[in-house]
């Protein structure tokens, strides 16, 4: 009987330990999970600005093309050559 109250006690022990080292394995994924997810808003974040910055340069892009377009129509007129479709002056009509 004392064998059987050792065993009984030892296995007690054991699921304690066990108990203790997933509450442990918990506490510290708990943690890793809060970090993730701080730098997962972090990261998004960024990539919010960056969006915001890449929209923006885009559009500017668009201006841009539209100002260079027209000026080199205007260029291509001043010197008599045709101009391609992207605006871009054509020498290859010299006449």
């Amino acid at each position: 009987m004392v064998s059987n109250r050792e065993s009984a006690r030892r296995s007690r022990w054991r699921k304690k330990r066990h108990l203790e080292k997933l509450t442990e394995q918990a506490n510290r994924l708990n943690l890793e999970n809060q970090e993730l997810k701080y730098a997962l808003g972090s990261t998004l974040s960024q990539c919010n600005v960056v969006w915001k910055a890449n929209q923006r340069l885009r559009s500017e892009s668009v201006v841009l093309r539209g100002r260079l377009t027209g000026l080199c129509r205007t260029l291509a007129a001043m010197h008599g050559h045709a101009v391609n479709y992207n605006g871009a002056p054509n020498y290859s009509d010299r006449s």
